[in-house]
């Protein structure tokens, strides 16, 4: 796969960032997200610089993405579990 060098903006710091045609659109995406979440938060707390920003938004994001990967992995048990009664039912 091709590679090429793309350019982004986070919290008003440009990055270079080598990536995969396929993956520029996500990382331009993330990045605008996180942007967007930075924007936010500087509205509404009281922050002494950046730092404090980039560390709220991380903690938001890991806190959302662990809280969907819990419910994905409640999904896959109920669906599981559901699958095994459907097979039972099926069975008789």
């Amino acid at each position: 796969m091709d590679k090429y060098l793309i350019n982004i903006t986070i919290a008003g710091r440009n990055y270079r960032l080598k990536v995969d045609n396929e993956e520029e659109e996500h990382v331009r995406a993330a990045a605008n997200a996180i942007n967007e979440k930075i924007e936010m938060f500087s509205g509404n707390y009281a922050f002494k610089d950046k730092q404090d920003l980039l560390a709220m938004t991380a903690i938001s994001f890991v806190s959302e993405h662990m809280k969907l990967k819990s419910e994905t992995e409640d999904n896959a048990i109920i669906s599981v579990e559901k699958l095994n009664e459907i097979d039972e039912i099926l069975s008789i």
